[in-house]
């Protein structure tokens, strides 16, 4: 059987992947556990864009442009996103403006939070104060560790009033903990479940509880969150519109949460958007990990600069203008197998702002970025050939804004295209796969199956 013989909802090709997973359901090892990473993306209906970038490179607004709803996603000057966030059309016979929440079960909960960033804080601090005579954070039953952190750090801000002081920002990680552990005895947590909450509190569930001035009062919860899904109609895609997932920016450092999420995402979507501002720019070391085990991504990743209208027009082609880095960031993306042409230049702003139905010094800013954007646009007269000029007038054009010839280059990559690639990494993951990673009694089945779909 060639893999030029599967077509979509292939009976025979369906009938393969049942067969193969039962018989590698008790293998165990990395060519097994690619294969049914392989298999379960193969099996899913309609293709995936995951979309990523650093803190304050306007990712939220940006995703709402792309959707073509601006009051989609929260949006804040600090970080808004805490979990992934999955935006999807409804599905037939389900309701417009559906919310749903995907719980990590309370042991991976706990391991999560054991390896993230508040956690690290508080045993970092407790270790330069206490020396040998702190608890010890790396022994012993996760949950235990977690609390005694809290517990001991707590202790420690009582008796020393200056060390209180010196260290207050630690009282976030400390209640993000505190309200992390409320939140898994509470009735509201349901374990390894996906269950459907309120459209209304879906800023809640991204975000987390925020004062009035952005400040996190409460993020514990979205600690036990795998995802939140958003189901909201679209009419601004040519092709049945993508499954976009959004990601939040989280350090990677210390934070097995974002790091390992963002990874599973990385290794079954179908493109890979990374937004980044209009300067000197290079991939995550997440995004270099995902490119080298799946060098084909490359082709569908693309880069956005985003926030155009922050470029200052009087030495935008100047040796230290953006244009120059454009061209200093294609040579560095094409030591990854970026290909130039998947660079583009954004203003997701202005059309955010646009259909946001703004008012007041809202309306005068949109002006000004009108103007800005003008003026960008004619530096970039008499370079037309250029891919750069070409992404700027784009992002220059109030009806494009850069986002609907990224939207119309995405298209390109989705549809049934993204089915038969999906088929035939499958195809590709069971050759792979050595026969020493599965039962001694499945083997000989195997060898047979492989056999069927040729070497």
């Amino acid at each position: 059987m060639a893999d030029a013989s599967f077509s979509k909802n292939d009976p025979a090709f369906d009938a393969l992947l049942a067969e193969a997973l039962s018989l590698c359901a008790k293998g165990e090892g990395k060519s097994v556990d690619a294969f049914r990473t392989a298999a379960e993306t193969a099996q899913r209906d309609g293709w995936q864009v995951l979309v990523a970038g650093l803190r304050s490179v306007g990712k939220s607004s940006f995703v709402c442009t792309l959707w073509g709803d601006p009051a989609l996603l929260p949006t804040a000057v600090q970080d808004c996103t805490q979990t992934n966030t999955l935006i999807r059309a409804p599905n037939p016979g389900e309701a417009d403006r559906g919310i749903f929440v995907e719980y990590l079960t309370r042991d991976e909960a706990l391991d999560f939070a054991a390896r993230g960033l508040a956690f690290y804080r508080l045993g970092q601090f407790l270790a330069e104060t206490l020396g040998p005579l702190g608890p010890r954070l790396d022994e012993g039953p996760v949950e235990e560790c977690l609390r005694s952190a809290i517990d001991a750090t707590r202790k420690v801000f009582r008796e020393r009033e200056d060390l209180y002081v010196l260290h207050e920002r630690l009282t976030d990680d400390l209640e993000e903990l505190e309200k992390f552990f409320a939140f898994l005895e509470s009735k509201a947590y349901r374990p390894g479940e996906r269950a459907a909450v309120n459209w209304d509190d879906r800023r809640e569930h991204l975000m987390g509880v925020r004062g009035e001035d952005g400040r996190k009062l409460d993020t514990g919860k979205q600690l036990a969150y795998r995802r939140v899904e958003l189901a909201r109609a679209t009419e601004r895609w040519h092709v049945a519109p993508p499954r976009v997932m959004d990601s939040p920016w989280i350090p990677t450092f210390h934070n097995a949460r974002r790091a390992e999420l963002i990874r599973g995402e990385a290794a079954v979507c179908d493109a890979l958007v990374v937004l980044a501002l209009p300067e000197a720019f290079e991939l995550e070391e997440w995004t270099v990990q995902a490119l080298k085990e799946r060098p084909e991504l490359a082709e569908r990743t693309a880069i956005v600069f985003n926030q155009v209208d922050t470029v200052d027009a009087a030495t935008l082609f100047a040796r230290d203008g953006f244009a120059h880095a454009f061209r200093d960031n294609a040579k560095r993306m094409q030591k990854h197998g970026i290909p130039e042409e998947n660079l583009f230049v954004a203003c997701a702003r202005l059309p955010f702002l646009e259909e946001s139905g703004v008012t007041g010094f809202l309306a005068e800013r949109v002006e000004r970025m009108k103007r800005i954007l003008a003026q960008l646009a004619g530096q970039a007269q008499g370079r037309a050939d250029e891919i750069f000029a070409r992404r700027l007038k784009a992002a220059c054009d109030p009806a494009d804004c850069g986002i609907a010839t990224l939207r119309r280059h995405l298209e390109g990559w989705g549809g049934a295209e993204a089915a038969e690639r999906r088929r035939r990494a499958a195809i590709q993951a069971l050759r792979k796969v050595d026969v020493f990673d599965l039962p001694e009694e499945a083997r000989a089945a195997w060898n047979d199956l492989r056999k069927r779909v040729g070497r």
